[in-house]
C-alpha cells in the first residue's frame, strides 16, 4: 500500500485486523525476496514482547501475552523458548567480553532462530553507548552468523545516528536485512503510524517496532503522566491494527513498565502484583 493511501485510511477501518491487508497488501511473492537468508515479508505482522525475567512469574507473564515471538534483549533465552525467541547482541560489551555470539550460535538447534537484532539504542549512554564507527567495525560479526540481521534499534526513528550507520553501511557493502526502532508516544496513533511509514521510506527496508508504548517523559512525581489508561488502550488498538495494515511492518513489541511508573504507568501490562492489567489483557487479545 502506497504511504499517501495509507495514511488517508481512517482508524476505524483498521478496526478489523488483517482487513486492509488484505485488501493491500503485495503478494510475498511480488515483495522481493531478501538476501542471505531468503525470507520474505510474513503474512501477518507478528506480536511480541521484551522481558528480562528469569523466573517462574516471567514465564507465566510471557505466556498470559499470546505472543507469536519474544526477547530479553539478550543472547539467550531465560525461561522459555516458545512463542519463538529472538536473540540480541546488546552492545559491544556483551559481544566482546560476554560471547554473545557464540551463545547464540550454540543454542541455534534450540531456538531454531532465522534472525539476529543488533545493537539495543547504541545513540544513549544508559544503553549500549556505541559510535557509528564502533558499531560498523563489529557488524561483519554479526553478519558472519547467516542469520537475517536487524539494525541496531535507536532511541527514535529520526535518530540521527541511525541515519549515519545506515550511511556507512551501505558505502562498505553490509548487510542489513530489515530495520528495527522503539517509539514513546502520545497516544495519538495517526502520529505513530506516520513515523513508522517515513523509517520504511527512509531506508526501503522492513520494519520491526522492537519497543513502543505510550510514555509522558515530562511527568513528575508531583505532575504525574498526564495520558490516562483509556488513552493508551485507545491507541494500542489503533496501532496494532495500523501496523497489522502495513506489509512492510514484520514485528512489533509493546514495552512495559511498573504500574506505578510516573511516566509510563498507563502503558504497564502487568500489575504489581504480576497479574495482567486491563492493558495487558488488551494486548493479550489483539
Amino acid at each position: 500500500m502506497e504511504r499517501r493511501t495509507f495514511l488517508t485510511m481512517p482508524l476505524a477501518a483498521m478496526a478489523a485486523p488483517g482487513a486492509l491487508l488484505a485488501a493491500n497488501a503485495v503478494p510475498a511473492q511480488a515483495a522481493g525476496t531478501m538476501s542471505v537468508p531468503a525470507i520474505t515479508t510474513p503474512a501477518n505482522t507478528l506480536k511480541g514482547f521484551g522481558h528480562g525475567g528469569k523466573d517462574a512469574l516471567a514465564l507465566q507473564q510471557i505466556k498470559s501475552l499470546k505472543l507469536d515471538w519474544h526477547y530479553t534483549w539478550g543472547s539467550h533465552p531465560n525461561v522459555t523458548t516458545t512463542p519463538p525467541f529472538i536473540p540480541m547482541v546488546k552492545s559491544a560489551r556483551t559481544m566482546l567480553e560476554q560471547d554473545a555470539l557464540g551463545y547464540v550460535m550454540r543454542q541455534l538447534s534450540q531456538t531454531k532462530t532465522k534472525h539476529l537484532l543488533g545493537f539495543n539504542e547504541p545513540d544513549v549512554t544508559a544503553q549500549a553507548n556505541m559510535t557509528v564507527d564502533q558499531a560498523i567495525s563489529l557488524w561483519p560479526k554479526l553478519q558472519a552468523t547467516g542469520l537475517r540481521l536487524g539494525s541496531p534499534a535507536c532511541k527514535n526513528p529520526a535518530s540521527p545516528w541511525l541515519a549515519d550507520f545506515m550511511a556507512k553501511a551501505k558505502q562498505k557493502g553490509l548487510r542489513v536485512d530489515f530495520v528495527t526502532t522503539h517509539v514513546y508516544a502520545w497516544p495519538n496513533a495517526d502520529d505513530f503510524l506516520n513515523k513508522i511509514t517515513m523509517l520504511h521510506e527512509k531506508y526501503g527496508k522492513p520494519i520491526w517496532v522492537t519497543e513502543y508504548a505510550v510514555a509522558d517523559w515530562n511527568a513528575t512525581s508531583s505532575n504525574p503522566c498526564r495520558y490516562s489508561r483509556a488513552q493508551t488502550e485507545d491507541f494500542m488498538r489503533a496501532t496494532v491494527a495500523g501496523l497489522r495494515a502495513m506489509p512492510f511492518v514484520e514485528r512489533f513489541a509493546w514495552k512495559t513498565r511498573s504500574a506505578k511508573d510516573i511516566k509510563m504507568g498507563c502503558s504497564a501490562l502487568f500489575h504489581t502484583n504480576g497479574s495482567l492489567t486491563s492493558t495487558g489483557r488488551l494486548y493479550a487479545s489483539l
